[in-house]
C-alpha cells in the first residue's frame, strides 16, 4: 500500500467519525436545553437580572424561594404585545417559555412589583460577546 493510499484511508476513517457527530447537533426535533433565571429573595431578585440568549432557545424561571412569584412581560401592560406571562409560580416550581424572536423583553413579578428583569434575545450566538458569562444554562 502506498503512502497516499494510507493517507486517503486515514482521512476517510476520520470523516466517518466526524460527519455523524456533526449531524447529531443539527437533528430536527432535538430539544434545546433552556437557559435559566432563578428567583431570589434579595435584590436584584432575578439571577441573572439581565439574561442574553440566542434566538430559538427556551428560557426557564426557577423558584427555589418560600414564596410564589410570577413572570410577566411588561408589554402585557403597555402596548398589548404580551410575549409571555406566567401564573404564580409556587415554591420549588418553574415556568418555561418557548423561543422568542430577537428583541429586548423587560419583565416583572406581578406579586412583587419591585422584582424586575430583562431578557435579551439576539439573532446569532456570536452577538452574545462578553455577556455569555452571565448566562446560566441547564445543559
Amino acid at each position: 500500500m502506498t503512502r497516499s493510499h494510507r493517507l486517503y484511508g486515514t482521512v476517510l476513517a476520520l470523516l466517518s467519525l466526524i460527519v455523524p457527530l456533526a449531524a447529531l447537533g443539527n437533528t430536527p426535533g432535538r430539544a434545546t436545553a433552556p437557559f435559566e433565571v432563578v428567583f431570589e429573595t434579595t435584590a436584584p431578585y432575578y439571577e441573572p437580572n439581565t439574561l442574553v440568549v440566542p434566538a430559538g432557545v427556551p428560557v426557564r424561571w426557577v423558584n427555589p424561594t418560600a414564596s410564589p412569584h410570577s413572570v410577566r412581560h411588561d408589554g402585557c401592560l403597555t402596548d398589548g404585545l404580551c410575549a409571555f406571562e406566567s401564573i404564580p409560580v409556587p415554591p420549588d416550581s418553574s415556568f418555561v417559555i418557548g423561543p422568542l424572536p430577537p428583541g429586548s423583553y423587560r419583565y416583572h413579578c406581578e406579586l412583587h412589583p419591585i422584582m424586575r428583569g430583562t431578557l435579551i434575545v439576539v439573532e446569532a450566538p456570536d452577538q452574545l460577546d462578553g455577556t455569555i458569562s452571565s448566562v446560566k444554562s441547564l445543559r
